[in-house]
């Protein structure tokens, strides 16, 4: 089955995984070292899941098979989401929803679900497509551009911090931050995870101080009260757990289309239905190819293996979706299309609850790419075009495209002048209508002469004075001097990014 177009075939039998021996002494595949993994030779070797090492001397279990995958995803009796009681060396311990179980992950979780539920298909698809529209736009004469990087990337960033009700500029300080994440400088990313940070728990500052109809103003008035720092968290998940796998979902479903003329055929006849084609891109090029998974809440025997309580089990969804039991090897270009049993979006209690949000900003942000930039072709050979040096992230680094330029040059916003008006705007003005009588002037003669006197007299009398009203405090006396506005959490850390920019 396809498996994208990377340096490795995912499902080949000689990669630069097996040449280079992934496996310890003890039969552990060594996890921590990288590169690519051969998933169809793991299963033939180890079945439904294989021993791995998540860092030296820490032991897991990585799931290969589909069902072992959906098994774990759904039983909380066995598996546990929540890593403390296990105290799993290695493995970061969250405390926002993803890591918890039973009442206390129901109580975070329903706020994101009833919050992301207001922003339905009415709401979210005008606010995609402006944010589409504009990046577009901003490459439309161009005739090149990259996809990901000007279009696939920023775009969940924009769209998110609409809903959050922020303006754009803190949009695009987003869709920075989240670049700079993906940095593979330790530096770099450590310091955007500080400003992702500031950002939500700005965010939350300033939405209890001006609460409003948004995304984020609809989570901090749930039932449930979350605290700052809860909801600070649960915006920040909805961000990071949507934003990345959002981008590549975009940049491997354009490349999907642009690489294979079938599905550019059966997408553009219609045949092939933008929601069914997500699901295809999710079985074929999912952009999580291994996720942080569950804890073994006891010793227990699975999948033939014998898994000591307290050990990690990692999600091996690229491996789950190529599993002959599951794609019968079929490889047709649309043979998983609408097929909506992948494990993408997760199952069970802790299954994605953006769901719906994350297709409908997918299919807007597809379709409008395609409309808009006619002749869509490839800049590079498939071959040459570099992916996330990442063993979960499964994307591309860019996505460099020619097409027929149209359209003027678009201004960047940060090109603007600062000291420049807005833009001026043309508007057609009705002509006014000659004067017609006394409505307009005095008439020069005619029968209606004693009118105009009397009017004229009317006019020479003295108007009365309009009495100034009565002091009413401070309103009317000397203003005193004005303290000047405190910036708050965001604002500050705007003009900080503004001036290292």
């Amino acid at each position: 089955m396809h498996q994208g177009t990377g340096p490795t075939d995912h499902e080949g039998a000689a990669t630069a995984g097996e040449a280079r021996c992934p496996y310890s002494a003890g039969g552990a595949l060594e996890l921590h070292r990288g590169g690519e993994l051969p998933w169809r030779r793991l299963r033939e070797r180890h079945g439904g899941l294989v021993p791995v090492e998540l860092e030296p001397g820490v032991p897991g279990w990585l799931l290969l098979g589909y069902k072992e995958n959906l098994q774990v995803l759904r039983d909380q009796t066995y598996f546990s989401a929540d890593p403390r009681p296990w105290g799993a060396a290695g493995v970061p311990v969250r405390s926002e929803a993803l890591g918890l179980d039973g009442a206390g992950h129901q109580r975070l979780r329903a706020p994101i679900v009833d919050a992301l539920a207001r922003a339905d298909t009415a709401r979210l698809v005008p606010v995609v497509e402006r944010a589409a529209v504009h990046l577009l736009g901003r490459v439309a004469a161009e005739g090149r551009a990259d996809l990901v990087g000007g279009y696939a990337a920023p775009l969940p960033a924009l769209v998110l911090n609409e809903l959050f009700g922020l303006p754009d500029e803190y949009g695009r300080l987003l869709a920075d931050v989240a670049e700079r994440s993906w940095s593979t400088d330790p530096g770099e990313a450590a310091s955007a995870e500080r400003e992702a940070h500031g950002y939500f728990r700005g965010l939350v500052e300033r939405k209890r101080r001006e609460p409003g109809e948004d995304l984020a103003g609809h989570l901090l008035a749930h039932p449930n009260a979350l605290t700052d720092e809860e909801a600070a968290q649960a915006l920040a998940l909805v961000w990071r757990s949507g934003h990345e796998p959002t981008t590549h979902l975009i940049g491997n479903s354009l490349l999907r289309l642009l690489e294979d003329p079938a599905v550019w055929t059966a997408y553009l006849g219609g045949t092939l239905t933008p929601e069914d084609f997500v699901d295809h891109v999710m079985w074929t090029d999912p952009p999580l190819r291994v996720m942080a998974g569950r804890y073994s809440a006891m010793d227990l025997r699975f999948a033939g293996a014998h898994i000591r309580r307290g050990e990690p089990l990692l999600f091996g969804l690229a491996s789950a979706h190529a599993d002959p039991s599951v794609s019968g090897g079929r490889d047709e270009a649309v043979s998983m299309a609408g097929n909506r049993s992948h494990l993408s979006w997760g199952a069970g209690a802790h299954r994605c609850p953006a769901t719906a949000f994350s297709r409908e900003v997918v299919r807007t942000a597809l379709d409008l790419a395609v409309d808009r930039l006619r002749g869509m072709v490839l800049a590079v050979e498939p071959a040459d075009l570099r992916w996330r040096p990442s063993l979960s992230v499964h994307g591309l680094e860019e996505l460099p495209v020619w097409f027929t330029a149209t359209g003027e040059r678009a201004q960047r916003d940060e090109e603007r002048p600062p000291d420049r008006g807005p833009a001026r705007t043309w508007i057609r003005r009705r002509r006014r209508p000659a004067g017609q009588g006394a409505r307009y002037q005095a008439p020069l003669a005619g029968p209606a002469r004693e009118g105009a006197a009397a009017a004229e007299a009317v006019a020479a009398a003295p108007r009365p004075r309009r009495r100034a009203p009565q002091g009413a405090g401070a309103r009317y006396q000397a203003p005193f001097a004005e303290k000047e506005a405190v910036p708050d959490p965001l604002d500050r850390l705007l003009a900080d990014w503004r001036s290292r920019r």
